[in-house]
């Protein structure tokens, strides 16, 4: 698709293409360069407080317990020192 670099060098983006990719209004895209192309990749900001769950350390534990809970490995206790009871086991 051709498009015409506008006034504040402004690009509009197609419909189809938001659609597509579930743009909206007011989303953030990253923009960089790569092999000499314009690249635009939609991004969602996260505040500071909230960005450690979204570590690759953060998400490859929570894989882990997903699947833990999948394969029946959990311990139900009641308050915290029957968790400590059945750590010790």
């Amino acid at each position: 698709m051709l498009r015409k670099l506008g006034k504040s060098n402004q690009v509009a983006i197609p419909k189809d293409i938001t659609t597509t990719l579930g743009l909206k209004k007011d989303d953030y895209l990253d923009i960089y360069i790569d092999n000499n192309k314009i690249i635009l990749e939609p991004k969602v900001l996260v505040p500071k407080d909230q960005a450690y769950f979204f570590t690759r350390e953060w998400q490859i534990d929570e894989r882990d317990a997903e699947e833990d809970i999948r394969e029946g490995r959990i311990t139900k206790t009641k308050d915290l020192e029957g968790l400590f009871k059945e750590m010790d086991k």
